[in-house]
């Protein structure tokens, strides 16, 4: 699990949901990027200068890790 700030998580969660979306490249996007949670998907925005992006399979395991509760079977015996 990776140390990440609030608005990262958010936008982590928002493109889960929702799917690829434009977002301005600044720090925060660049470092999910760089942990591979994200990807650039090419799109362009020219007229507000964002780029389009979309969540990894990483991206969904770091949310899943996050906030799936853990299993609580009862052991087996």
């Amino acid at each position: 699990m990776h140390k990440l700030p609030p608005g990262s998580l958010y936008r982590l969660q928002t493109l889960a949901q929702t799917g690829a979306r434009f977002y301005k490249v600044n720090a925060y996007m660049r470092r999910l990027e760089v942990l591979g949670l994200i990807v650039a998907t090419g799109r362009t925005d020219q007229k507000t200068d964002c780029s389009e992006y979309r969540i990894t399979e990483g991206g969904r395991a770091e949310l899943k890790e996050r906030y799936d509760p853990p299993t609580t079977d009862p052991p087996k015996a």
